[in-house]
Parts: structure tokens; sequence; C-alpha cells
């Protein structure tokens, strides 16, 4: 072999050499990381229903109450369970259909005005105009009412449809049979709320036609006679002993036996000798004879504690009626007359116990008549 040629063949091979290590370079870098995968995205938390528990019975009566003060997102839930309990429970049906229904779409467009009377409630005028107690929902949103059962008499709402003749406007609400303890509860929750709202006579009339259409029960009774007996004290209390005489008898015509009507009625006699004392004290008190109004006043609240113009009437002349029981027993004692000065003294003390001065004077003046009844000691 040539020199040329083994030249090539020592190039050749350094060649293949530096071409592996190359290679072998190559292959000791370390290969870029994969880029991490993304997090998988939580999953959504699953809603947590609350089922609303109780009877049918039970739901609809609070689903009626929570419509009745506007609240329809808390009425829905229970009247949809009253549906699973029991799914031909019409009325149920009726009043989840009012809460998400157009109520001009459901109602019409055409109504005429309506001037609210003495005793109307919403479900009510549902009841004449539209056939059905229960629409007194859509009625109120009809009227842009929130509270449906706080309706003042004389308010104007809009009826949808046609004017009936006047007739039909002033005729008695028809007795209605069917669905009577549905009704029954609803008008006793409106009666609850006029007496909340101390509409006495409204409550009272609301109750007495749900007892008239036959739809009484313990409840209604129990409630008619707290109503009653409220109404009682509140004519009472203003003086008007007639109307609370009257309301009472014929309360007790209806429940001849009930104990708090009867407690009440014998109440009324007792409140009007207090108002006949309390009008003495303010005759003595106009009269200047400030320590007889003070009796007067006295007696008014052992007849009637919670009276507030004898309260009023004995700490505003207190302070003069104590100067004049201590004036009288200096006078007394001046006369030499110390049973006169221990009785005003006595008297001073039972209005303020704490008078320090009558309390000295009147151990003066005991301590000399037990020298007196001793008499003077012998030698």
């Amino acid at each position: 072999m040539s020199m040329e040629g083994a030249a090539m063949k020592r190039l050749g091979i350094f060649g293949c050499i530096l071409l592996i290590a190359g290679l072998c370079g190559c292959a000791l870098v370390p290969a870029p990381k994969p880029a991490p995968l993304p997090p998988e995205p939580e999953p959504a938390p699953v809603p947590v229903v609350v089922v609303p528990q109780g009877t049918a019975k039970e739901l609809f009566k609070a689903g009626v109450d929570a419509l009745q003060h506007g609240d329809g997102v808390k009425a829905r839930p229970l009247l949809q369970q009253v549906l699973v309990l029991e799914p031909s429970h019409k009325n149920a049906a009726s009043l989840l259909l009012q809460i998400d229904a157009n109520p001009v779409e459901m109602l019409g467009k055409e109504y005429f005005p309506y001037k609210v009377q003495p005793g109307d409630t919403l479900s009510l005028i549902a009841r004449r105009f539209l056939g059905d107690h229960f629409k007194f929902y859509i009625l109120a949103r009809y009227n842009d009412i929130i509270i449906s059962d706080n309706l003042e008499a004389g308010r104007s709402i809009k009826i949808p449809g046609k004017k009936p003749p006047p007739s039909k406007v002033t005729a008695p609400i028809p007795v209605e049979q069917a669905d009577t303890s549905d009704i029954s509860n609803l008008r006793l929750a409106e009666a609850k709320k006029l007496y909340s709202d101390g509409r006495f006579t409204d409550s009272i009339n609301t109750l007495e036609h749900i007892e008239s259409e036959g739809g009484g029960n313990p409840e209604v009774s129990d409630f008619l006679i707290t109503v009653y007996v409220a109404y009682a004290k509140k004519l009472t209390g203003s003086g008007r002993f007639a109307e609370a005489d009257k309301l009472l008898s014929k309360a007790l015509n209806t429940y001849p036996g009930n104990e708090r009507l009867r407690k009440q009625s014998d109440q009324i006699g007792v409140y009007r000798n207090a108002e006949q004392t309390y009008a003495e004290g303010n005759q003595w008190q106009s009269s200047g004879q400030l320590t007889k109004a003070y009796v007067a006043y006295a007696n008014t609240l052992k007849l009637e504690p919670d009276h507030a113009g004898a309260k009023a009437a004995l700490a505003r002349i207190k302070p003069q009626v104590v100067e004049a029981y201590y004036a009288d027993s200096v006078r007394a004692r001046r006369r030499q007359n110390f049973t006169e000065a221990i009785d005003s003294l006595d008297r001073l003390l039972e209005i303020d116990p704490n008078h320090e001065l009558a309390k000295s004077n009147r151990a003066e003046i005991k301590a000399i008549l037990e020298r007196e009844q001793s008499g003077p000691r012998r030698k």
C-alpha cells in the first residue's frame, strides 16, 4: 500500500471515530421534559335540595301564609312538595301557577275599579268576582299588592273583567262546600293578620264568617275567643264599657261556658268602678284637696293596677301630699293632739317610707304618749 493510501485510510478511521463520538455526545444530552398537564377542573358542587318536611296540609298552610306575605320564593318549594304528596291537590297547583304567571295574561287587560269594604280581604274578593278564594295571590299581583292580607277599607283596586251588576257586587258570598278545610285555613291566616294589625272588628267578622260557612274548628273558635277578649279590653280601656259589655254578651251567647269570656265580662264592672274612682280623684285635685285626690288615685290602682292616668297623677302630686301630711302633723302636735299627729305621719310614711324627719317626729311623739300613759313615778 502506498503512503497516500495509508494516510487516507487513517483519515477515514479518524472521521468514523469523530462521527461516533458526536453521535454518542448527542445521546448524552437529556431530552426536554414534557409540559405538565393542566389540572383537571374541580367538579361543580351539587346543589343541596332541602325537601320541606310535614304533611300536605301543613305544607299547604305554610305555602299560603308565605304568599299572603308576598314571598313566592318561599312558597314555591312548599307547594311543590304538596303536589308530590298529593298530586291531585288542585289549590296547590293553582297557587303554584300564580307565582310565575303574568297577571295580565292570566286575568285579562279589561278591569273595573272596586272600593274595598270593611271586612273585605283579597280571598273574599277573589271568591266573589273570580269564583275562587285561592286566586287571591294573582289578584294581589294584578294590583301590585305585596302583602295580600293587608287591605284597608276604602282603597280602590282593579277587578279583572267587566263590571257586574250592582246586585252581584253587594250580594252575600255563597257558601262553598268543597275544600272547606283549605279555605278555613286561608281565612284563619287572614284573621290572624288583621288581629295583629289591630283590626279587631274585621278579624271577628272574618272568623264569624268561617263558622257560619261550616268551616269552624277548635282552632278557629279558640282564636275567635282571643279576639273577643282583646277587643273587649281595648274598648274597656278607652271607657267604652257599654260596647264591651255588648260584645262579650254576644260572645257568651255563642260560647256560654267559656271561662276567659266570663272573666273578662266580670272585669268590666271592676274597670267601670276604677274609672269612676279616678274621676273622683280628678275632682278632688281640681278643688285643691290633694290628700283626698291621692287616696282616690291609690284606690283606682287597687282596682286596675295598670291604670296609666292614676299612676301619672300619683307621681305628679306625691311631693305636695307628703308636705301636706307633714304640715298636718306639725299643727296637730302644737295643739297637743298627738294621736292626730301620729295618724298624719303614718299616712305620710305609707307614701314615703324613707322620710327621716317623719320617722324621727313619730318616735318622739310615741315616747311622749308612753310617758303620759305610764303616769308620774312615785318617790
